[in-house]
């Protein structure tokens, strides 16, 4: 499983949220995942008028998964 942290700057917001792949994403899973988690409130959406007004920014990073240790 892989973790990207996604992250959407422009059109008055920015909007950041951890997503879940169980493989490798391509560039349109990740954009088709990123609207599903837009249209069900699932990131994290705050008022920015810093960036552009007009258009967005979407950047992605993957988060490596911290294992849990053993005992």
């Amino acid at each position: 499983m892989k973790k990207y942290k996604i992250r959407i700057t422009g059109l008055g917001i920015e909007a950041t949220a951890i997503i879940p792949f169980e493989v490798e994403p391509t560039l349109n899973e990740l954009e088709h995942k990123t609207a599903e988690y837009l249209n069900h409130n699932l990131m994290k959406i705050e008022k920015d008028d810093f960036y552009s007004v007009d258009k967005y920014t979407m950047t992605y990073e993957e988060i490596p998964i911290e294992l849990q240790p053993t005992t």
